[in-house]
């Protein structure tokens, strides 16, 4: 048998030009948790990310689930393009589908329904326009 090396999916970092935005989608709408919020100095952010400028940090989780959000405290990082190479969605594990739909429906988020074959994908943009599927 072979040896599992991974265990499961830890984060998802998401850089953007307005954390406060997504800060409040996530919390407001989709039931994140604030679990901490930092400042992170250019020394750090330049050989992980090759971005000298200092960043604040957001990390949010519910359950598992864990998103960082990253956001300069300068206006010189632009949002990025909506390519197709490269990071394009992630999706979310769904206890009730209808309950949250209920839900996500009175916050107003909208969602698309994309027919598959015999059954339906459904996606959701946070603010950046990044795709959440479920």
């Amino acid at each position: 048998m072979k040896e599992r090396i991974l265990n499961t999916f830890d984060h998802i970092g998401i850089f953007t030009d307005n954390y406060k935005r997504l800060v409040d989608f996530y919390v407001k709408k989709l039931g994140f948790e604030k679990e901490k919020e930092e400042l992170l100095s250019k020394s750090l952010m330049k050989p992980i990310f090759g971005i000298a400028l200092d960043c604040k940090f957001v990390r949010l989780t519910s359950g598992s689930v864990k998103l960082e959000i990253f956001s300069s405290t300068t206006p010189t990082l632009k949002r990025r393009f909506n390519h197709v190479v490269g990071y394009n969605h992630w999706a979310l594990s769904i206890v009730n589908i209808g309950r949250f739909f209920q839900k996500l429906k009175r916050k107003k988020v909208n969602i698309l329904e994309v027919k598959r074959n015999d059954h339906s994908v459904y996606f959701i943009n946070d603010p950046d326009g990044n795709k959440i599927e479920k």
